[in-house]
């Protein structure tokens, strides 16, 4: 059995233990979270040691692999830790907020030769999935243009996320989409343009963006559009809404999240999540298809397609976005 340790018992890290639950050829071995109340919680759910300190948990527990799952800017510590002692990492995206972090980070996994993981869980989303193996069959051509929209309702930022003050959508969301565009074209990106706006999180105590737009140039000479919020109405049929947009030399590509074919009217209207409905018991979320791969990776001995090079990558874009908002000038990528 494969031993793992989880770091960050939240919405995700729950997740990702259930789904190692179910999984034949893995184990929870010790969960690790900083509030006190959380950890015990899950203590006794999954009946395992629990650390407040992540560093106490990597000393003393017999790990094969972790699931990092803490906020955004807090993945460093932990990659490093368990680099350093030969365990295998999942990790949550974004690799980091920090270039120069990541480049750490990246250079620590491949000196310790281990199986390394950003969870870009939309690599195993079967629209995406779909996605890919028509741009790889040839379908539309070469990709001339991407265009993505990926928001959040306000809830996210003001009532989900305990720590949104210290993210913005550019490093919350925009990830997620800009690794699709990363994983489908077969050139790098260069160099961004962004925008962004803040108003009404600032006028809520909460100093960070409402959205963010980005325009990215590619080394062929061919661009994509990148739009991301997280103020959208609570009443929206969903908690998110991404719509992504491929046009190639001779079709182009649709993707619609938000409309995932159920919608339920009553008191209210919402949409039902279709994609990662549990079917006899057993999780189908991308997020569990994505850490089950991860498994077969360690036990087969394969190299996951989401790698540390994978995030450094993403880091480095999202990043020179960032840039970009506070410049107000383009930024080499």
């Amino acid at each position: 059995m494969i031993k793992f340790g989880i770091v960050g018992m939240g919405i995700r890290g729950s997740l990702f233990a259930d789904t190692i639950v179910q999984n034949p050829y893995a184990e929870i071995t010790a969960i690790s979270d900083s509030y006190e109340e959380t950890l015990k919680k899950n203590m006794e759910k999954y009946d395992v040691p629990g650390y407040i300190n992540v560093e106490d948990m990597i000393e003393r527990e017999q790990l094969d692999a972790i699931v990092i799952a803490t906020p955004d800017f807090l993945h460093m510590q932990p990659v490093m830790l368990a680099a350093r002692k030969g365990i295998h990492i999942m990790v949550e995206k974004p690799f980091s907020t920090l270039v120069e972090e990541a480049e750490e980070m990246f250079a620590e996994v491949k000196k310790a030769g281990i199986k390394c993981l950003v969870a870009f869980e939309n690599r195993w989303n079967a629209p995406f999935v779909a996605v890919k193996e028509a741009v790889d069959n040839g379908e539309i051509g070469k990709i001339i243009t991407v265009n993505s929209r990926l928001n959040d309702t306000i809830f996210v930022p003001t009532k989900m996320l305990k720590w949104s003050k210290g993210s913005t959508p550019g490093w919350f969301l925009l990830p997620h989409a800009t690794d699709i565009a990363l994983w489908l074209k077969d050139s790098k990106p260069i160099k961004v343009y962004a925008v962004g706006t803040k108003k009404k999180l600032v006028s809520m105590g909460l100093d960070t963006y409402d959205s963010i737009q980005a325009v990215v140039t590619f080394d062929d000479d061919t661009h994509a559009t990148f739009t991301t919020s997280w103020i959208l109405p609570e009443s929206m049929p969903l908690i998110y809404d991404f719509k992504y947009e491929i046009i190639g030399e001779h079709g182009a590509l649709y993707v619609d999240l938000a409309d995932q074919m159920v919608r339920r009217a009553g008191t209210d209207y919402k949409h039902l999540h279709t994609l990662g409905t549990p079917i006899n018991g057993m999780l189908t979320s991308s997020p569990s298809y994505m850490l089950n791969s991860f498994i077969d990776n360690i036990r087969l001995d394969t190299e996951p397609t989401s790698d540390a090079a994978a995030g450094l990558l993403n880091t480095r874009l999202v990043h020179a976005i960032h840039r970009s908002m506070e410049s107000g000038a383009v930024e080499m990528i």
